[in-house]
């Protein structure tokens, strides 16, 4: 990947479509997936229950979700790589290791990078 074309973020996934397939996915359904989502299997039901447009889940169950269950296809492994790791590219160099360097410097042309979040 050209390392200086610029880079369109990609949109933030359906975390609802993910949560229910995790869900369907999981052996132990909802109580495994609440399980490692760190919340009650009341909670997840809960969550699934609710209409679309009903009051929005809370950011930080969404975060949970997308980072335990949503995964991409990476363009640098060729593997399913969690989406959770894509956000390291928005992270500092890691100087420490000259292949973490060379895989961070493909992340910042990847069409799978997570727009940077903004600090107010």
């Amino acid at each position: 990947m050209d390392g200086n074309a610029p880079v369109t973020p990609v949109a933030t996934p359906d975390w609802r479509t993910i949560l229910e397939a995790a869900v369907k996915n999981h052996e132990r359904g909802k109580a495994g997936v609440a399980d490692r989502l760190g919340v009650g299997r009341s909670y997840v039901s809960q969550i699934l229950s609710t209409g679309k447009s009903a009051r929005p889940a809370p950011p930080k169950f969404v975060e949970r979700v997308i980072a335990s269950f949503h995964t991409v296809n990476c363009p640098y492994t060729g593997w399913e790589t969690p989406y959770a790791d894509c956000a390291k590219a928005n992270g500092p160099v890691p100087t420490f290791n000259p292949l973490l360097v060379q895989r961070w410097r493909a992340c910042q042309g990847c069409p799978n990078k997570p727009a940077k979040e903004s600090k107010q």
